[in-house]
């Protein structure tokens, strides 16, 4: 394969340019963020002194600092430890993610454990970096974008999106034509999935000579959502200004005329504009009011973000510089030469393939520890059902598939060593040849007093000529699974009801009492905490809901709201901030099946006024439990 130019400049100027799209975009939707009527947008809704801040950008700017601290073979477990060191949001799919994260729960796991948002925009708002940092690689740009989107979105159509536009915007170096680029990004996303059905048919639509606003109400009769941050349906409104712009402006402006998640469809139109036509391609009147000023929002810090676009453009491309040499792309940054692309190939290839087949529930991690490529082994851990939760006297399978990548043979055994006070587990034999594998399983059973999370730690001892040569032990966590006492419509009130335990936080009736149809459902649990504080107490539902603490009402929502499990923003009658004593405190919900699955999460959050910034956090040492 020959080597291909990319000129410096060039380079420069698409980076850039993308930069500024992205302010711009950010900028012209974050006002008019939720609203799903069509909107009537000709510019800016508010005009400041600079750009908006926006976690679309925001999240991007942690991401670049990830690249410089760790290099470019950077994978998801670098990825998650960037949030829990630098990112204080709490919103959506972000929350739950930092939640798993900080009991220690690692990616993908974290994105994808008791998580209901997996669906949403949060990480396909985020793929500029990866597609700048990988230009005329879209290859690579889609793997960064799967280890990102893992991070909080693992087996969803979150993952897809991150990776359909990081594709396209990688593509951008080698080629500007728009059908073309949507072509390059849909390769690198599942056929099967809804992301892709959804641009499917907007791109048939468009052929067809729907108008923009009869292309807007199909895609969402055919793929729309309740909740606004739906990614398919956002990501096919993105396209759809795109598709039916005439020029950048009115492309930005039918994108964010669309409603739904706005600020996110016009900064990532507004990006792949910018990266085609570099700045010099944007209008003056867009351009003016954001400057080259960067906002970075409060709850993202303790790193050096950039001071500008130039500096965050220059940064980049010198990341990028090092990521077409790691990944050995035969592309070379020349500040003299000429830019020549021709001859590179786009289209997705097997190993971007293996990742959509990946799953998400498997703990997948590398021998000998902080390995970047698979030489040595491969472990693949399944906690089973409920996932990575556990409680009191429960007995879990713990399955671990152990992989021999290297060229000789391992020998040894594999351990699991668990909490002091659990029954004792037994080490197992291993023998693996080269390209071997084998799986080896434990019933662990958690003894002992309730802890908000457990550590539990994988030993594999490599033996040579029958004496201990070496130890790798990698750390795995158990978070505390919810107890409670359940009942089915028509119980006794004062009937003993059913155990049950739940891997997360949503109350899952059906699986208990798989035979109850409508009517009136009861939970009833313990709410153990350990320091009086304030808080906000969440019994977000897809029905009608009440609560009451130590028998007195505290949460009564006798309407039907949209089921919306979010930390920040569930529904206020789905809600109540108190003040909570430390101790044990009954907590009872009672919820109303309708003709629908009955869905109700309970959540113990902070509440939105913090000492730093970053509100609304899940609090994790709370626990759910029943009586002994």
């Amino acid at each position: 394969m020959k080597t291909c130019i990319l000129n410096e400049r060039d380079y420069y100027r698409r980076v850039y340019g993308g930069w500024l799209g992205k302010n711009i975009g950010g900028t012209l939707g974050a006002p008019v963020e939720g609203k799903k009527e069509l909107l009537s947008l000709d510019f800016y809704p508010v005009l400041q002194d600079g750009p908006l801040e926006n976690d679309d950008l925001d999240l991007q700017l942690v991401w670049l600092h990830a690249l410089e601290q760790y290099g470019p073979k950077l994978t998801s477990k670098e990825l998650g430890q960037e949030w829990l060191e630098h990112v204080f949001f709490p919103f959506d799919e972000y929350g739950y993610a930092l939640t798993n994260l900080r009991r220690g729960i690692t990616p993908p796991l974290a994105g994808q454990f008791n998580n209901p948002f997996t669906n949403c925009m949060g990480s396909p708002i985020r793929s500029e970096i990866w597609g700048m940092a990988s230009p005329g690689a879209p290859h690579v740009a889609a793997h960064y974008a799967y280890q990102d989107a893992v991070v909080d979105h693992a087996g969803g159509e979150g993952v897809y999106g991150e990776m359909f536009f990081a594709a396209i915007e990688s593509a951008v170096f080698i080629v500007q034509d728009r059908d073309r680029l949507i072509e390059i990004g849909m390769s690198y996303i599942p056929a099967e999935s809804r992301t892709t059905k959804a641009l499917r048919d907007l791109l048939h639509w468009h052929k067809e000579g729907k108008s923009w606003l009869e292309a807007r109400e199909l895609i969402l009769k055919h793929h729309g959502d309740d909740n606004f941050t739906d990614a398919p349906q956002n990501i096919a409104f993105t396209i759809l200004g795109w598709l039916y712009g005439e020029d950048f402006e009115d492309a930005i402006l039918k994108a964010v005329n669309c409603g739904y998640d706005t600020d996110c469809t016009a900064a990532t139109l507004g990006a792949i504009l910018g990266m085609i036509s570099g700045p010099e391609g944007l209008p003056e009147r867009w351009v003016k009011p954001v400057g080259d000023r960067i906002v970075v929002s409060a709850p993202i810090k303790g790193f050096p973000a950039p001071a500008n676009l130039d500096e965050l453009t220059k940064r980049t491309i010198r990341m990028g510089k090092h990521v077409l040499a790691a990944w050995d792309t035969d592309i070379i940054v020349h500040d003299q030469l000429a830019t020549d692309l021709t001859g590179i190939i786009a289209e997705t290839s097997d190993a971007v393939r293996e990742l959509w087949e990946r799953n998400a529930s498997v703990d997948r991690r590398l021998l000998p520890a902080n390995s970047i490529e698979p030489l040595g082994l491969e472990l693949r851990i399944d906690y089973g059902s409920g996932g990575p939760a556990i409680s009191r006297g429960q007995r879990k399978r713990v399955s671990v598939e152990v992989i021999n990548h290297s060229l000789t043979c391992w020998r040894g055994t594999v351990a699991l060593e668990c909490p002091r006070e659990w029954e004792e587990t037994t080490a197992q034999d291993m023998l693996l040849e080269a390209g071997e594998s084998s799986v080896f399983e434990w019933e662990v059973v958690m003894n002992g007093g309730a802890a908000p999370s457990y550590e539990l730690t994988l030993i594999v001892n490599r033996e040579h000529d029958g004496a201990l040569w070496a130890s790798c032990k990698e750390r795995l966590a158990l978070t505390a699974a919810s107890e409670w006492t359940v009942w089915g419509p028509g119980a006794e009130a004062d009937s003993g009801g059913t155990k049950a335990v739940f891997g997360g936080n949503r109350i899952e009736w059906e699986n208990v009492l798989p035979n109850e149809g409508d009517g009136v459902y009861r939970a009833q649990t313990r709410l153990c905490n350990p320091v009086e504080r304030r808080l906000r107490l969440i019994t977000a539902s897809s029905g009608l809901v009440s609560a009451s603490l130590n028998g007195q009402t505290i949460i009564d929502c006798a309407e039907k709201e949209e089921f919306m499990p979010a930390y920040h923003r569930a529904p206020k009658s789905q809600s109540a901030e108190l003040t909570l004593p430390a101790g044990q405190h009954e907590l009872e919900i009672s919820a109303q099946r309708d003709g629908e699955p009955l869905m109700v999460y309970v959540l113990p959050v902070a509440v939105q006024k913090t000492k730093q910034p970053g509100p609304f956090y899940y609090y994790t040492d709370m626990l759910f439990l029943n009586e002994e």
